[in-house]
């Protein structure tokens, strides 16, 4: 409905109908699935993907503050792609859980087969692999930070004057960077501290939470330094996190729930600051002009990004007829997209065939050209053109639906560890983790969004298949030497 009506909108030249309206639709439909998931525990992927749809794609054209600027943005595009741009961005929430059912549907027996019973994720099981997991990643979050940030000098810095340590040279950097290609992929570790973060949470409730207090200073110093320097994304996947992990949980009492809402004007204050003085770091804060832009909601813009992405891909690559093989785009994206994520870690300078994206590159010098109408062949700001919008120009018209299989697979499988252990600390920082990494490529799926969350999936998956096999025992034999799988 509201993707009918926002593209009716647009027909019609209705701001009313393609702004507010389906907004208050999302709104309406994120706001139910939220209850529904913190009354009842149930349905985790029905509250991520109204939450994303809505947060990500519907919230700044409903924005009554924001609703002129989206509308003059309009004005510049081709009818025909803000029609199914706009189509698209609202479809997002149908999308997503159209591919978590169908995924679900058919390869419901392997991910049964990924999920260990609820009492295998007790903690006198699974506390004493995951410390092991927690001493290496905080020991190599710790590396770069001993060479190049000085221990927690450089994760302030980062925080007061909004860059992190991938500034671009001649900007300010937390991180006093060196040894050329190989200290670049060193200094991006520092990206492991959400996963260390994830991890440390979890570990607040064990037998060592002595130890996690004292070095909680490091864990979230470490972490606000790549959490907290502008990067709104990154905010808002870890308050995303917290949300399931904590307010998931069933001996949560009313106490929790009025710190969070007490908590949400603070966060949504940082989340602001964040967004409009991230250009000159927090010294520019001008409390008059907060207060006069409280409400400019910026980085959400998911539906201005595609309906940009769709007009580059239908007038550089449909209408040149330089569009990918639509068959051959659908295999890349299935095998290519896990296998450049799982070699984010590994330096390019060691490992030089390593697949490299070009497509925000190619769309950005678009939208440097014809959107802002500033001629150049080097990029100077990073334009998205979108979930989709990137799927398309990268793999063709397949290119979307092998996104939405592995957005499907990642929300099916951490719905099915909530529905199995709501109750399992283990199952719900797991799939806390899983939904964490899966809201952080909801606006954008790109590569670089896999380095913060491998090293806690890998240990939580390890864990997680380890106990498993512990919980069934070895299969037993077939009378003819074949083993039978338990039921």
């Amino acid at each position: 409905m509201a993707a009918a009506i926002a593209a009716t909108g647009v027909l019609l030249e209705s701001p009313a109908l393609y702004g507010p309206v389906p907004g208050v639709i999302g709104g309406a439909c994120a706001l139910g699935a939220t209850v529904r998931f913190l009354k009842y525990k149930i349905d985790l992927a029905g509250f991520v993907a109204t939450a994303c749809g809505f947060v990500f794609y519907q919230a700044f054209q409903a924005n009554p503050v924001m609703l002129p600027e989206f509308t003059s943005g309009l004005a510049a595009v081709p009818q025909i792609d803000q029609v199914i741009g706009i189509a698209l961005g609202n479809l997002t929430t149908a999308m997503l859980l159209l591919s978590h059912r169908i995924v679900s549907f058919f390869l419901a027996r392997p991910i049964r087969g990924l999920v260990p019973p609820a009492v295998a994720g007790a903690r006198r099981h699974v506390d004493r692999y995951v410390v092991p997991g927690f001493i290496v990643v905080f020991t190599v979050v710790a590396i770069p930070q001993v060479l190049f940030g000085q221990v927690v000098i450089g994760a302030i810095k980062s925080v007061v004057y909004q860059r992190a340590a991938w500034g671009s040279p001649g900007e300010f950097s937390g991180f006093d960077t060196g040894g050329g290609p190989i200290g670049a992929s060193l200094l991006n570790m520092t990206f492991w501290s959400t996963s260390l973060f994830f991890l440390w949470v979890y570990l607040l409730g064990s037998r060592v939470r002595t130890t996690m207090l004292i070095v909680s200073p490091f864990v979230l110093i470490w972490t606000a330094g790549v959490a907290l320097q502008g990067s709104r994304t990154y905010f808002v996947v870890l308050a995303f996190g917290l949300l399931i992990y904590v307010l998931g949980n069933a001996r949560r009492g009313p106490k929790t729930y009025l710190a969070a809402v007490a908590g949400f004007p603070l966060a949504f204050l940082v989340l602001q600051v964040t967004a409009l003085f991230r250009t000159e770091g927090l010294a520019s804060i001008d409390l008059s002009q907060l207060a006069k832009r409280m409400f400019e909601i910026r980085g959400n813009e998911g539906t201005v990004s595609q309906i940009d992405g769709l007009e580059f891909f239908r007038t550089e690559f449909l209408a040149k007829e330089a569009a990918p093989n639509p068959l051959l785009g659908l295999v890349r994206g299935l095998v290519e997209r896990p296998v450049e994520g799982l070699l984010m870690p590994v330096p390019r300078a060691l490992f030089p065939w390593k697949p490299m994206d070009d497509t925000a590159r190619e769309f950005t010098l678009f939208f440097q050209n014809v959107r802002l109408g500033v001629p150049s062949q080097e990029t100077f700001l990073g334009a998205s053109p979108g979930l989709m919008g990137r799927e398309l120009i990268r793999y063709g018209v397949f290119g979307p639906i092998t996104v939405l299989f592995w957005l499907g697979s990642i929300l099916a499988l951490a719905d099915r560890l909530y529905a199995v252990g709501a109750a399992s600390d283990f199952h719900r920082i797991f799939a806390t983790v899983l939904v964490a990494f899966a809201v952080a490529q909801m606006r954008d799926w790109v590569p670089m969004w896999f380095l913060p969350f491998l090293p806690a999936m890998a240990i939580l998956a390890f864990i997680a298949r380890r106990v498993r096999r512990r919980s069934f025992g070895a299969a037993p034999k077939h009378p003819h030497g074949m083993r039978v799988r338990p039921a």
